[in-house]
């Protein structure tokens, strides 16, 4: 994993291009095990990172290929992310865990780093996490399996016959209007 020492970015900003094996990678996973994808190839990381006083700001830009899963028809498939990413990050203050402490809208839209390092990796990975389609989908008109029978209706109808349900509204189009 790739992690950056404040020491090391000097006053004028540093321009960083690094590599994450799917080997490595998995072993990020392993900590998320909610996490239904695997990298299918190496993830490609670019940052600009420079101080400003006490925050670190970083531009950034992820790219990889993802194994999913479609949520239709379970057929797994290749799904490209290449996603663009602007943080600011905070020293982390050290708090007694029995204190409360009330954050503030910077907090909420800040990041933070524990000691005198980033680890540049874990980002990368967030903004990855954070690309992934809440439903994804094989192609955006997947018509997913038959529940009868769950046949890929993608390759074709089946031979089930399908009952039409009635909605408690069915009565009212026998109404007629005056």
């Amino acid at each position: 994993m790739f992690t950056l020492k404040l020491d090391d970015i000097p006053a004028e900003g540093l321009n960083l291009n690094w590599t994450e094996e799917r080997s490595s990678l998995s072993t990020y996973l392993e900590n998320f095990p909610q996490i239904d994808f695997g990298f299918e190839g190496p993830l490609q990381s670019e940052a600009r990172v420079w101080k400003a006083g006490q925050s670190v700001l970083i531009n950034g830009g992820v790219q990889t290929t993802l194994q999913l899963q479609c949520v239709r028809c379970l057929k797994e498939f290749s799904y490209l992310i290449s996603s663009t990413f602007e943080l600011t990050l905070l020293p982390l203050k050290e708090t007694s865990s029995t204190e409360e402490t009330e954050l503030g809208k910077e907090d909420m839209e800040s990041n933070f780093y524990p000691g005198g390092e980033i680890h540049l990796s874990e980002i990368a990975c967030e903004q990855i996490f954070l690309e992934i389609p809440f439903k994804p989908l094989c192609q955006e008109d997947c018509k997913g399996l038959c529940p009868t029978c769950g046949k890929d209706l993608n390759l074709g109808s089946c031979e089930c016959v399908k009952e039409e349900f009635g909605s408690g509204f069915s009565a009212l189009q026998k109404l007629k209007l005056h």
